[in-house]
């Protein structure tokens, strides 16, 4: 529990970021923005623990060690550029595409190693990372008509992205020896 514990606070994180935009109607953007930067920042920190504690898993480490940093930078970018709702609602496209892609690369990477990997997972991941694509573009096309759905969409792939998270499983199946 321990050894996991800063994945279920990483996932915790960004769930409720996902909640308190899916209620941000009433919220003044200042409030938006440093909550938005502020809290994607602390997931990151979370998510660097998440990956130095599983370093001996290459793979893994570098999952965490990039969806680490694109959170970082996307925190840092939502407090020190964003000025306009719409900023943040590009910023917000920009970090949910490089999770799709990004899912949907290391599920490849899991397929080419070689060894065996849990396929059901994999599927789930990759069937994931195309909701958060799609559900962006979706999300995307209603800006111009009503700015609170677009915050409130992003609410909800946060929301699917911190479950996603939270219910990590890993893909690669351990080998079944006695040494192990």
């Amino acid at each position: 529990m321990k050894k996991n514990l800063p994945l279920y606070l990483y996932g915790a994180v960004i769930i409720i970021e996902g909640v308190f935009l899916l209620f941000s109607k009433h919220r003044t953007f200042q409030t938006i923005k440093f909550t938005l930067g502020i809290a994607l920042i602390i997931g990151a920190i979370l998510a660097f623990l998440t990956a130095l504690s599983r370093q001996r898993k290459q793979v893994e480490f570098s999952y965490h060690e990039i969806h680490a940093l694109a959170m970082l930078v996307y925190g840092v970018s939502v407090l020190l550029f964003a000025n306009t709702l719409e900023t943040i609602t590009y910023l917000s496209a920009f970090l949910f595409f490089f999770y799709a892609f990004s899912e949907i690369i290391f599920c490849n990477w899991f397929l080419n190693l070689g060894e065996e990997v849990a396929y059901k997972i994999v599927f789930i991941r990759v069937f994931l990372g195309i909701i958060v694509g799609v559900g962006t573009i979706a999300i995307m096309n209603y800006y111009n008509l009503n700015r609170t759905i677009v915050m409130q969409g992003y609410g909800v792939l946060f929301i699917i992205i911190g479950i996603n998270i939270l219910l990590y499983v890993p893909i690669m199946k351990r080998k079944e020896a006695s040494g192990q």
